[in-house]
């Protein structure tokens, strides 16, 4: 009985992250890789969400301590400008811009960056 349980139990783990992440999901993580990173910030974290039938990716950074979140946002604006993105939209720390039909939110919560993705801009 023992060694069926182990068995059971190295099968189910051995399947454990074998999933691939989805054609949409690899596009948002590559479309952050072309966001230019703040001076100073460090430890990035990638995560992937899911809203409805949208999926976007988000990438964190901690910013240096003092940072302003109005400077860091007005850091982005013309280097994505350069970079082909239009600016839809800026609110407190907060910017979103498009590009085709991929769109990009930088904002600043406290000392965390945050660029959320979307490849497809759905």
């Amino acid at each position: 009985m023992r060694t069926a349980v182990l068995l059971l139990a190295l099968l189910a783990l051995a399947g454990c992250g074998t999933k691939k992440p989805s054609a949409y999901s690899r596009e948002n993580t590559a479309l952050l890789a072309t966001i230019p990173v703040y001076p100073g910030a460090a430890a990035p974290k990638t995560t992937a969400g899911v809203s409805s039938n949208t999926e976007f990716g988000a990438r964190d950074w901690t910013l240096p301590a003092h940072s302003d979140p109005e400077t860091v946002v007005a850091w982005y604006v013309p280097r994505l400008q350069r970079a082909g993105w239009r600016i839809t939209g800026k609110d407190l720390g907060t910017i979103r811009a498009a590009r085709r039909s991929a769109t990009v939110v930088v904002g600043v919560r406290g000392r965390t960056l945050e660029v959320l993705a979307n490849a497809r801009g759905v």
